[in-house]
């Protein structure tokens, strides 16, 4: 693997990213940047909902920007639906010189997505879970990306088997 990289992992909610985002972080000794903590805790610092979305991924981007700054691989764990933040994220790698891996993971069984979703507890203090009808919307405004990316099907596959999949694609370029 290249010296720097910023892999960001997109998918809608339940789709396994933030999972998969954990077990790169163990394996490979890398920060992970995650919109729904940091929003979170703006939420309960008592700033609006309606105000935090954008401000959450500004937060990401700030924070992997530092990292990489120092010369550290980082990770970026978020929905990441639209052109916008790729755009941000694509920015900020060619800033930094760091290889961008992207990596969409994506759950085509819908019975299976949707009982993730039910049965999901994160525990992200002040962040309810999200329902399924909000899955739902959200996969309506997802755009499809167009750059190279490794779309990882997480509906039937362990996550050891996603992990070393995701693993052998970061480590052939």
């Amino acid at each position: 693997m290249p010296s720097q990289i910023l892999i960001v992992l997109s998918g809608l909610p339940g789709s396994g990213k933030s999972t998969l985002a954990d077990g790169l972080s163990r394996a490979l000794s890398m920060p992970v940047f995650s919109g729904d903590p940091v929003e979170a805790a703006m939420w309960r610092s008592g700033l609006a909902r309606d105000q935090t979305c954008i401000a959450a991924y500004e937060v990401a981007i700030a924070l992997a920007d530092q990292n990489l700054q120092l010369g550290h691989s980082v990770i970026a764990d978020a929905v990441n639906p639209v052109e916008a933040p790729r755009t941000a994220w694509q920015r900020l790698a060619a800033r930094h010189r760091a290889d961008l891996k992207i990596i969409e993971c994506v759950c085509r069984d819908e019975t299976v997505h949707r009982q993730r979703i039910e049965a999901r507890v994160r525990n992200i203090a002040g962040m309810p879970e999200v329902s399924w009808a909000r899955v739902l919307a959200r996969r309506a405004e997802y755009e499809a990306w167009t750059d190279a990316r490794l779309v990882l099907d997480t509906s039937a596959a362990a996550p050891e088997n996603l992990l070393a999949e995701a693993l052998n694609y970061l480590r052939r370029s």
